[in-house]
């Protein structure tokens, strides 16, 4: 009965970091962080400047996935799914935009 738990806790995962990785994924393709920094800074008139300053202050800024520019284990460490994955795994939900915990 152990090993059953055990197999079964193993084969989790994997699947929870392949759903998390879809979420993610799906979630960029609607939302680029340039559009999310329009909606939140209002449509019209926005500096190229200001939009930056957002994606900067929130941490959009980084790639992705996969930094290439990067070297070492940074490509994969120094992105915005990785940053957000270990977060998400330690039950550390971030901040609302009015800045109060979300856990």
């Amino acid at each position: 009965m152990l090993n059953y738990v055990l197999r079964r806790t193993l084969y989790a995962i994997p699947i929870l970091i392949g759903v998390n990785l879809i979420t993610f994924i799906l979630f960029f393709v609607v939302n680029s962080p340039d559009d999310m920094a329009r909606m939140h800074l209002g449509m019209k008139r926005v500096t190229p400047e200001a939009v930056q300053q957002w994606k900067v202050e929130r941490g959009y800024d980084k790639p992705l996935v996969i930094n290439s520019a990067a070297s070492g284990t940074d490509k994969f460490t120094d992105t915005i799914f990785f940053e957000n994955s270990v977060k998400l795994f330690v039950f550390e939900f971030g901040q609302s935009d009015e800045g109060r915990d979300i856990s």
